[in-house]
């Protein structure tokens, strides 16, 4: 019975990404529809290892970047279907979290974030220094777009897009969920936690991270990849701390740890910062005082909040 409670409202979470399109129909709104459920995947994928791990990884926008320029490279010169372009910058990301995790063997806390966003930031000059594939500077341009038969995912307000972008993030949330009830997710908060009883009860540190940052680093690849085929077009852009940031205060607001928090932070930036856009450096001051006051409140954001009504609720009702 607990089971069947657990996966109860995944019925529901699938009906309401599969209305919102319909009921938010102007193409402002179906576009933050579109950026909420990419920066949602995003921010769930990173949590993985940021939350649950306990992982400063700040590499996770260079997989991002590598994953939107796979995409950008094999649509533009190669004849390849650009559908096939989606899995595979998931696993150019993953081959490239390889060398992004060797400084999480000898490194640990903030080291490791300084080490993996360095890895970011060589990203970019790598970019730039093969500029005959990548374009340089300039990005990449005249990327085609998604289709289905003749049917252009663009058409209607994006709608295609929309529903692309919703059955990645439910994916991907089926996913994080699935890892955190798994061996694996217990096994990475028990290091997260103590790591020093984790290894003596025989867990591997490395073998454990090493998965989670792989996992995180497909997720970020496939929706850099999204991100590509959306904009239709590539740059260096999408390795800036602008992404970094944006993600960050969706983690930290929505509850890092969580499974679903880091979705609410997506829908509550992601509609703050639109509502902000005209605001210039308020914007940023405001998303960050929105935190913080979060954070006082709940150190555990949304996901905190939601808890807390939650057992409050149950206890009148006993």
């Amino acid at each position: 019975m607990g089971n069947l409670r657990a996966w109860a409202g995944w019925p529901a979470y699938a009906i309401v990404l599969a209305v919102l399109p319909l009921v938010l129909t102007d193409p402002h709104s179906r576009l933050l529809l579109i950026l909420i459920t990419m920066y949602g995947m995003l921010a769930l994928g990173w949590n993985l290892t940021l939350g649950f791990a306990g992982i400063f990884n700040f590499a996770q926008i260079g997989f991002f970047g590598i994953g939107a320029y796979t995409a950008g490279i094999l649509a533009t010169r190669t004849g390849i279907d650009p559908w096939l372009t989606l899995p595979i910058s998931g696993v150019s990301a993953v081959l490239a979290s390889l060398v992004a995790f060797l400084p999480v063997l000898r490194l640990r806390g903030i080291y490791v974030g300084l080490a993996t966003y360095v890895f970011s930031q060589l990203c970019i000059y790598l970019v730039l220094g093969q500029a005959g594939l990548t374009g340089g500077s300039n990005g990449i341009v005249g990327i085609p777009r998604l289709t289905l038969g003749e049917t252009s995912l663009r058409a209607d307000g994006r709608i295609g897009y929309y529903f692309l972008g919703a059955a990645l993030l439910f994916a991907t949330t089926l996913l994080v969920r699935l890892i955190t009830r798994s061996t694996l997710g217990l096994s990475l908060l028990a290091i997260r936690d103590n790591e020093a009883l984790a290894t003596s009860r025989g867990v591997s540190r490395v073998r454990q991270h090493l998965i989670i940052f792989m996992i995180g680093a497909a997720v970020a690849g496939v929706a850099g990849a999204f991100n590509t085929y959306l904009n239709g077009v590539v740059s260096t852009d999408v390795f800036g701390f602008g992404y970094l940031t944006l993600l960050l205060s969706m983690i930290f607001l929505g509850g890092s740890g969580s499974v679903y928090g880091p979705i609410a932070g997506a829908v509550v930036v992601t509609l703050v910062t639109d509502a902000l856009q005209d605001a210039g450096a308020w914007r940023d001051v405001t998303v960050a005082l929105l935190i913080l006051a979060v954070l006082w409140i709940a150190p555990k954001g949304l996901a905190g909040l939601a808890h807390r009504a939650t057992t409050i609720r149950v206890k009148e009702n006993a």
